[in-house]
């Protein structure tokens, strides 16, 4: 009984502690340096880079990293975004819009990269649900990364060069 008592005490801070690390974020995207990560500028001319949440792209010299870079350019290089995320990471995860499309989706969609769990945080349940759904249907059509038989996830990509 004590144990509940005091979770019911700690269960209001810790919800006011979560709300207090949800973050936005408006401006333009200044550079695209991977498939997944952008820098944007706000209007006070601050840089801010930015990973898009639930995704994670394949390296520069991974197969597929150079389009999956060229892919972020095309959809958000100069243009202006919006940005929600949760946490305090550098680089900041969050959910990137432009004009109201979900970038890190039309990522996906387009096989540029893949859904990661780790970084979904920013997303809904939904969301994720959207994500990984996406994914699926990319690999199924075989677009983008998904025409290789055998695409090596650039986490595992990243571990085998650590090696």
């Amino acid at each position: 009984m004590r144990s509940l008592l005091s979770l019911l005490v700690l269960l209001p801070a810790l919800c006011i502690g979560s709300a207090a690390q949800a973050w936005a974020l408006q401006g333009q995207v200044v550079a695209v340096i991977s498939g997944d990560t952008l820098r944007i500028r706000d209007e006070r001319k601050a840089q801010h880079t930015v990973r898009l949440a639930g995704v994670d792209a394949p390296e520069k010299f991974q197969a597929h990293g150079q389009r999956s870079l060229d892919a972020l350019l095309e959809l958000a290089f100069q243009k202006y975004v919006t940005v929600e995320g949760v946490g305090s990471d550098s680089p900041r995860i969050g959910r990137v819009r432009v004009e109201g499309r979900d970038i890190g989706m039309e990522q996906l969609q387009r096989g540029a990269v893949w859904y990661d769990k780790s970084r979904a945080q920013a997303l809904s349940a939904s969301e994720r649900q959207s994500y990984a759904t996406a994914q699926d249907e990319a690999r199924v059509a075989r677009v983008g990364l998904w025409r290789d038989k055998q695409p090596i996830p650039p986490w595992e990509y990243r571990a085998g060069r650590r090696k």
